[in-house]
């Protein structure tokens, strides 16, 4: 099982604070069945703590989930600055996971490589 998060979320959860640690508890907690939308076409929304807010203030995110093969970050809002993913937003994120469910473990590979997916850290051995 791979864990890992696109380029753009990489940039939105460093400038908002959300560590690997957090991400690796959200990580946790969606495979304990708790998140808060499936929003179909292997996506689910699930709320991040952000630093000094918790979650019910903090941020939502939007994963792809491929059960026993990849789990991947695809997006991330702060609550307080949308309280969903506009229609745009949810097209693009839907053509992700359309590429998401395609890729093959070379692609997977190369996307790591040139930096378009990044591992979500300490995630060996879960």
């Amino acid at each position: 099982m791979r864990y890992l998060k696109n380029k753009y979320f990489h940039r939105w959860a460093k400038k908002q604070g959300v560590t690997d640690s957090v991400l690796l508890d959200a990580i946790s907690e969606f495979e304990d069945g708790l998140y808060e939308a499936n929003l179909g076409n292997h996506l689910f929304k699930k709320r991040v703590a952000l630093p000094g807010r918790g979650k019910s203030g903090g941020a939502r995110t939007i994963l792809f989930y491929q059960q026993g093969k990849k789990l991947i970050f695809c997006f991330g809002f702060e609550k307080n600055d949308q309280s969903n993913v506009t229609d745009l937003e949810r097209k693009l994120i839907n053509k992700l996971s359309d590429t998401y469910q395609h890729s093959t473990e070379d692609e997977i590979l190369s996307d790591i490589k040139y930096g378009d997916l990044i591992k979500v850290l300490n995630t060996e051995g879960k």
